[in-house]
């Protein structure tokens, strides 16, 4: 387990001209190319596609101590196809953790079960402009009920199962698989629990 430094110096820097997405309160996702004031709090660094250029070292470099918020955490998602200057360089940030999909010769902090190309779906996904909360599934598994369905369940009963006698001759189309970032996932459950320990 890795050791987190704390920086006394708070400064604010900005980096890129993408915009930057919260995920959570305190908790913003960025990849190369984000602008984003990195004293506000923690950050997912997204370098699973990153190049080893001067947008990828400038953001990590923005990320020393001295530059960030000193209770930040910085959850770093990596891949086999990270240059590993690149992983080198995040994991030696104080209070940093690596993240990144199970492999072959692939060492991260926090292994993640899910395929190359799960992983690169996301990962299109996202450069494509999908807001990464879209590729987060909360409480997966699980039937999940608001307030409304409840309500109309209450007063009308639940919805009548269909006659299989009476189904409908043509097939239903099978749906689209959704798209989910199992590791975007973990990163996220790792800093609702940080908080929950508050260590930040």
């Amino acid at each position: 387990m890795k050791t987190w430094g704390v920086v006394l110096a708070v400064v604010t820097v900005f980096v890129g001209g993408l915009r930057a997405t919260e995920l959570a309160p305190g908790l913003v996702y960025l990849r190369p190319g984000t602008e984003i004031a990195l004293q506000t709090g923690s950050v997912v660094v997204d370098l699973r596609q990153a190049k080893d250029d001067n947008a990828a070292r400038t953001l990590l470099a923005a990320l020393e101590p001295g530059n960030t918020n000193p209770r930040r955490i910085i959850l770093a998602l990596v891949s086999p196809e990270t240059p590993a200057g690149l992983r080198r360089q995040v994991s030696d940030l104080p209070r940093s953790l690596t993240i990144g999909r199970a492999a072959t010769d692939f060492e991260t902090d926090i292994a993640v079960s899910t395929s190359a190309e799960a992983d690169r779906r996301a990962v299109d996904a996202l450069v494509a402009g999908t807001p990464p909360g879209q590729l987060v599934v909360e409480n997966a598994g699980k039937t999940r009920y608001d307030e409304s369905s409840l309500i109309r369940e209450y007063t009308t009963g639940p919805a009548p199962a269909k006659d299989p006698d009476h189904a409908s001759a043509k097939p239903a189309e099978p749906a689209e698989a959704a798209v989910v970032d199992a590791v975007l996932q973990t990163a996220l459950h790792i800093y609702r629990g940080l908080i929950v320990l508050k260590k930040i």
